[in-house]
């Protein structure tokens, strides 16, 4: 019996084109017709062009989302924070042995005072997750799109004084995918403390047990959730997405890695490695071709130079991991940190100056990026690997 082949007809040549074009093309073509509006809102259209985006993102080309900030100080001695969003596309040409790239600056008016700055916590399939002020923002850079989330009931108003009187503070934000329930989900870690004097010192601060709630982009609302770790375990980074879980690095006396399982909603302790025979000391931990690493550094101070090493988590089931050595780079003159690895070999750094470069390990080659505009000398630096969508915020 002979089969009946599927042709394909304008309308799905018409969407596998338009699934490729970058955010920016489809905003304006939503303007243009309504049925194209209609297809570019469309669920199944937001999924094919972001299965597109991210099978593109291990192309030759890479994009980093690049967040810093300076203090602008007027003639009249004030002041305000600089917030500075830039897009920078890199291309590594291996023959030449030529790093290209572009940068483009975003104009994002994100809701903050002129004393504010802007942080960056977690990442996940186009879609920032960010504190600007007081505010907890979900923002797509690509499509300038914003929500804001309702406020916590957890986090409350700093009491006016007196001993033994709540005190709540933020304490580490996470962002990612419940692939299970389909939705997007922000965990928020609360730290709690009182004091045993009436002036609330340092010296007399009592920790209390942290609490935890979750935030649904689908009904819009917190939910508290069980949180089982010490009262003296502090989020020290930006928290990375992977697979259904978010992870940040972690003090409570020693490092180590949290993680947490957006699907079950529970925390996870994973060890690192024990590198602190040889002086280095973890301090970062960022996503490296669809794996987990962190950096872990040795400053030399009679020579101001700084080494680095850069370790992959291979296997992780939940609960157990183990890790490998994947770089090491150095020593550095004039560098203030390593930012990200955008290549197997290739680690974006921040210089002391402000500079942003690209330290080719291969052939031990650097490249200076000139990315303006950069006035007075910056205070906060951060940058990953991003993936352009159109996944709606709002």
């Amino acid at each position: 019996m002979s089969q009946v082949r599927e042709t394909e007809t304008p309308e799905d040549r018409v969407v596998a084109i338009m699934s490729k074009l970058p955010p920016k093309s489809l905003m304006r073509f939503k303007c243009m017709r309504k049925s194209w509006c209609t297809l570019i809102n469309s669920p199944s259209f937001v999924a094919k062009h972001l299965s597109n985006s991210v099978d593109n993102k291990f192309s030759s080309s890479i994009c980093i989302l690049f967040n810093r900030s300076q203090v602008h100080v007027f003639p009249d001695k004030s002041w305000k924070h600089e917030v500075l969003w830039s897009m920078i596309n890199l291309l590594n040409d291996r023959i030449a042995h030529t790093l290209y790239y572009d940068v483009e600056d975003l104009n994002i008016p994100f809701p903050r005072d002129d004393y504010q700055h802007v942080q960056i916590h977690g990442y996940c399939n186009g879609i920032v997750c960010l504190i600007s002020g007081k505010n907890i923002l979900l923002c797509n850079p690509a499509t300038r799109e914003f929500r804001q989330l309702p406020d916590s009931f957890l986090l409350l108003p700093s009491p006016l004084g007196g001993k033994f009187e709540l005190e709540t503070d933020f304490g580490g934000l996470g962002f990612g995918y419940d692939c299970r329930a389909k939705d997007y989900k922000v965990v928020r870690i609360i730290e709690n403390c009182e004091y045993s004097d009436d002036e609330r010192t340092y010296y007399h601060r009592i920790p209390l047990s942290h609490t935890a709630e979750v935030y649904s982009m689908t009904t819009n609302f917190w939910k508290e959730i069980k949180i089982d770790i010490s009262s003296k375990t502090y989020p020290c980074s930006c928290s990375v997405y992977l697979k259904g879980f978010c992870y940040w690095f972690t003090r409570d006396g020693e490092e180590f890695v949290l993680s947490f399982d957006l699907g079950d909603e529970r925390f996870h302790r994973i060890q690192l490695p024990s590198r602190r025979e040889s002086g280095l000391e973890f301090y970062y931990i960022f996503l490296c071709n669809e794996s987990i690493a962190s950096f872990c550094s040795l400053y030399n101070r009679s020579e101001d130079s700084k080494s680095c090493e850069i370790w992959v988590m291979d296997n992780y089931d939940g609960v157990k991991s183990s890790w490998t050595k994947l770089l090491v780079a150095g020593p550095f003159k004039g560098i203030e940190k390593p930012l990200t690895l955008w290549k197997c070999d290739e680690l974006l750094m921040l210089a002391t100056d402000g500079r942003v470069i690209s330290y080719n390990s291969s052939i031990g080659y650097l490249s200076y990026l000139h990315i303006p505009p950069i006035i007075n000398r910056v205070i906060d630096s951060q940058a990953l690997i991003y993936v352009e969508s159109i996944v709606p915020v709002k």
